[in-house]
């Protein structure tokens, strides 16, 4: 197998692509660059005489119940009315029937998938660890950007179209990642008692922050309380990170796909909505803006899925729960030695600026929900 053209490629990357698209039973040439792949993976795009495809290699999530999961909720989703596109894990030759990926590319043939490997495991050549590696279909689209309120009713809409057709969803798999407001399982190197304690006193690698960590220590304790009860609201498989930088649009700037189904697990329905409000929210925008597009977003969720009055009294709550699991994620990577602590940094900024937020406008937003 020749690899030409590989742009940017460094040699131990056309390695490993060689090598697993062997396992996937590639017989032509193929190209191949890297791609934006997010924090969490490594990504790279290529083409071969048939059709192109996505290699991911998973890296901080390298956890292979995780990556059975997603790619369990992905081929059930493709077999659903759900309107967007979505990544399609291809079957690797050694679970197949004896087809290679580029005879399957010309195929549709699902029957079983469930059942079949949708990942491999390859070894670094140069740590000697051992990585989980999976190829998708291409899906074609660029990320969003948000020059218009009107913008954010197509990226509800797709959100409560994904959350109708998620909900249809019946897996023998288990989840692994729990609810969002479950936060006291999700991170055990930064628990809601560890965090606390970084807030009244911040190590020397959160410094920078400390007067926004000695506010968080008075208001933390408050949201954790709201956080009591969740467990009553409806629950469903969602996505859990429906953001601009999660999904694609077409050339005429339509909604096209939503990407990224890794954080995906059974949580409350209504984090489908409060994900992308929360991150809407630090948004280089003016206020009247930033309004106009959160109502936007609300109406083209609703226009998809009916949410309950105790949903919609969640919201603000949830909101900030989004920004503090991305907190404690962040401040684990950080101790984990996977981010630098500017990372952690920004991100406790953005979670004392919605706080802070929320508390001038709680009552506007409820009133924008119910109307």
């Amino acid at each position: 197998m020749s690899n030409k053209q590989q742009n940017s490629l460094l040699p131990k990357e056309k390695q490993l692509i060689s090598e697993v698209l062997a396992l996937y039973g590639f017989r032509s040439d193929w190209q191949g660059k890297r791609s934006n792949g997010g924090m969490n993976n490594s990504t790279f795009v290529l083409h071969t005489r048939d059709a192109d495809y996505v290699m991911r290699q998973y890296e901080t999530h390298n956890d292979q119940a995780k990556i059975a999961f997603e790619h369990g909720v992905l081929i059930a989703l493709s077999n659903t009315d759900f309107k967007l596109h979505s990544p399609t894990p291809v079957i690797s030759l050694s679970s197949s029937s004896g087809k290679t990926a580029d005879q399957e590319s010309k195929e549709s043939n699902h029957s079983n998938e469930e059942n079949r490997q949708t990942y491999q495991l390859v070894q670094d050549h140069i740590t000697g660890t051992f990585k989980v590696v999976a190829l998708f279909r291409y899906l074609e689209g660029v990320n969003p950007v948000w020059d218009s309120p009107e913008q954010l009713r197509p990226l509800g809409r797709a959100a409560g179209n994904l959350s109708t057709a998620l909900a249809k969803l019946e897996l023998e798999l288990k989840p692994v990642y729990p609810p969002y407001y479950r936060i006291d399982e999700a991170y055990p190197l930064c628990s809601p008692e560890r965090l606390l304690e970084m807030c009244a006193s911040p190590p020397e690698t959160l410094k920078v922050c400390a007067e926004e960590l000695e506010q968080l220590l008075v208001e933390l304790p408050g949201l954790f309380k709201a956080l009591r009860g969740m467990e009553q609201l409806p629950h469903q498989i969602v996505h859990g990170d429906v953001n601009a930088s999660n999904v694609l649009v077409d050339p005429e700037g339509n909604m096209s796909a939503i990407l990224d189904f890794e954080f995906a697990t059974w949580d409350l329905r209504v984090m489908e909505l409060a994900v992308p409000m929360s991150d809407m929210l630090t948004m280089d925008k003016s206020e009247e803006w930033m309004w106009q597009a959160q109502a936007n977003l609300v109406q083209g969720f609703r226009e998809e899925v009916e949410l309950t009055a105790d949903e919609l009294k969640a919201i603000p709550q949830l909101i900030l729960l989004r920004s503090l699991d991305v907190v404690m994620h962040f401040i684990s990577r950080m101790l984990e030695g996977t981010d630098k602590p500017e990372v952690a940094t920004e991100q406790i900024v953005k979670l004392k600026q919605r706080m802070d937020w929320m508390g001038r406008h709680e009552n506007q937003l409820r009133q924008l929900l119910t109307n």
